[in-house]
């Protein structure tokens, strides 16, 4: 591809306002020659410093005229400059103030302190208060508020997506890599956080031609400046063993190895009764599908093993997630945190056949796996306001129990709490402060292990100001898992919110932020054969528990005690009412409903949306007999 040579006699596309705009970055002829990585990372520290160097300017702009203005307020009595001195200082002072206020929209009145004054002075008081709230301190994002509002994003983009930024980059052609740099930061800002794929950056870029304004004869130079070394690596010595040879002790024919692909397998072998050998669960190979006849052959606990190494070998560190006595899997609604929370109560169940499973959950949404459920499912005819309520009481009364019991004697208890934030919130203040102190400081104790799916963006909106000085002590003994979402099509213009898949050890004080190297994998494609009859969109728990077949346990509402005759009458009999506060028809109401439980709508969010009414008040006693209403009616239909 032709360039166009430096110092030619062509019109020069850079103007003299943009001129220094591309002076600000580091030299832009090695990101050009292909040093994607180093100059990202050159242009984060130099963000980086450059929001440092003006919050301290800022700051010491604020203490000298805040100095200058009381020293002059003091002393006008000695001299009319002092009176002088004072205004000045003072209308030195509220311009730095304007130009903070302005940078990062928020007021900070006392040089060095940025946030709420009176929270820090109560702070500084209390010595647990005062470490809570130094851990509490993001100081990057302090940072951030010093640059401009473009410089913020692009600084955010850089500490976030610096690999996927540097493989974008240097898979671009050399004079459109700045650019490509540019357009993906600009996108950044205007998806709010997100980037286009890879696909979508090559098509963009196939209508752009190569920057004429470089220098290429420098980027030639960088590039034979460069001297890769190559280290020729030892080989490793491979010796292939024998395949272990399994036996049916039901019939004199061998087992096929639970996987598509056979490979030869090092696992020991173990003797049982009778003489028959039976080897352990083999070490799957990569990228194979389990299938699900094979394996069912195998004993549970060989099973569990056996579905663990597949799916870490297919990229899913399930290992890890399971690493730690407390896990709180927390992300965006629809992430998959309920998913996760499911699999791993069932390969735990699967591991430990004695182990006792307690599920605690808000709604009716279960997952059919084997446990002591907890949910509105038990209250049939209850308001879901009403029904949650009953299990955050089971839920107290419960972690009471666990509290009164001796140390260490709860080692085959699992207790899984989904909704976790929606029970806490409906116990009494006092309830809830104690039940947080208790997960957070002393849950451990019992022995038992705890999974608590959370609706939280931070670690500091869980702990809140009745555990203060608690949020240090649960972050160190917690694993954190975090997910999200992605919108998919659901008809015409229409999106719905479904699991990604992606899980990652999350970052305490953000919970959507991944953590240095703590990526966990997705969910490989073979886990989602079974779909959820919700949002008919796949569903990795039940596609679990086809390997498990001994732990699947349906949990449904108690049937109605309507007879047929009684169902007829009942769809005659509401054929000419309205329904909703739209006064829709039955089966418009009904199409209604159908539309917002496809999209994932709770029952309390229909009704509220449907009827406009509130929890606890008359209407929504009328509005929630008129749902159950049609509800039947549809089952009648």
């Amino acid at each position: 591809m032709d360039f166009q040579p430096v110092g030619s006699n062509a019109p020069d596309l850079t103007t003299k306002e943009t001129r220094r705009l591309r002076e600000k970055y580091p030299s832009i002829e090695h990101l050009e020659a292909g040093h994607a990585a180093s100059w990202l990372q050159e242009r984060h520290d130099q963000l980086l410093c450059k929001a440092q160097r003006s919050r301290s300017e800022m700051n010491l702009s604020k203490l000298v005229t805040l100095t200058g203005a009381v020293a002059g307020t003091l002393c006008y009595a000695v001299s009319p400059l002092a009176t002088i001195g004072a205004i000045v200082s003072a209308v030195g002072y509220v311009w730095s103030l304007g130009q903070d206020l302005n940078d990062s929209h928020r007021f900070a009145p006392i040089p060095f302190i940025r946030d709420n004054i009176f929270e820090f002075l109560a702070a500084m008081g209390d010595a647990e208060a005062r470490v809570d709230w130094l851990s509490q301190r993001n100081e990057i994002a302090d940072l951030m508020f010093h640059l401009e509002l473009l410089e913020q994003n692009e600084f955010a983009m850089l500490r976030e997506m610096h690999s996927i930024l540097s493989e974008y980059l240097d898979k671009v052609e050399p004079g459109k890599r700045f650019y490509a740099y540019r357009w993906l930061s600009d996108r950044y800002t205007d998806y709010k956080g997100a980037i286009p794929d890879q696909e979508s950056l090559n098509r963009h870029l196939q209508t752009v031609i190569p920057d004429p304004r470089i220098n290429y004869e420098s980027v030639q130079a960088i590039q034979q400046k460069q001297s890769p070394r190559i280290f020729q690596l030892p080989q490793e010595r491979t010796i292939s063993l024998p395949e272990a040879r399994v036996f049916n002790p039901q019939a004199d024919a061998p087992v096929q190895q639970p996987t598509v692909e056979q490979q030869p397998s090092s696992s020991p072998i173990n003797t049982a009764s009778g003489g028959v050998v039976t080897p352990a669960a083999p070490n799957p190979p990569r990228n194979t599908i389990p299938d699900v006849e094979t394996v069912l052959k195998l004993p549970l606990v060989p099973r569990a093993e056996f579905l663990v190494r597949t799916l870490v070998n297919s990229g899913f560190k399930i290992d890890e997630v399971m690493s730690s006595q407390i896990i709180a899997i927390a992300g965006s609604q629809r992430g998959g945190k309920g998913t996760l929370a499911a699999i791993l109560a069932t390969l735990s169940k699967a591991y430990d056949a004695n182990l006792t499973v307690e599920y605690f959950t808000a709604g009716v949404d279960v997952y059919p796996f084997a446990c002591n459920l907890h949910s509105g499912l038990q209250y049939p005819g209850t308001n879901s306001e009403q029904a949650d309520k009953q299990v955050a009481a089971k839920l107290l009364k419960f972690l009471k129990g666990l509290e009164s019991s001796p140390p260490y004697s709860h080692k085959n208890l699992l207790l899984v709490i989904d909704e976790a934030m929606r029970l806490l919130s409906l116990m009494e203040e006092s309830d809830r402060a104690w039940a947080l102190q208790f997960l957070l400081s002393r849950f451990a104790k019992t022995g038992a292990t705890l999974i608590i799916v959370l609706h939280a963006s931070n670690l500091s909106s869980i702990a809140g100001k009745e555990t203060a000085g608690l949020a240090a002590t649960f972050q160190e003994g917690v694993k954190f898992v975090g997910c999200s979402s992605v919108a998919v099509d659901a008809g015409g213009l229409r999106k719905m919110n479904v699991a990604s898949g992606a899980y990652f050890q999350a970052n305490p004080k953000n919970f959507g932020v991944c953590v240095a190297g703590g990526e966990l994998g997705n969910i490989p494609e073979w886990l989602k054969s079974e779909l959820h009859p919700g949002n008919g969109h796949p569903d990795p728990a039940r596609t679990l528990l086809k390997f498990f077949p001994e732990l699947v346990q349906l949990h449904s509402e108690p049937s109605d005690a309507l007879t047929e005759q009684q169902r007829i009458e009942l769809s005659k009999a509401s054929q000419n009412v309205k329904f909703t506060i739209f006064n829709a028809s039955t089966n418009d109401a009904l199409k209604l409903i159908q539309d917002l439980q496809f999209r994932g709508y709770s029952q309390e969010e229909i009704i509220s949306m449907l009827w406009q009414a509130k929890p606890e008040t008359s209407e929504w006693a009328k509005a929630f007999d008129e749902y159950e209403l049609l509800l039947n009616q549809q089952e009648i239909q």
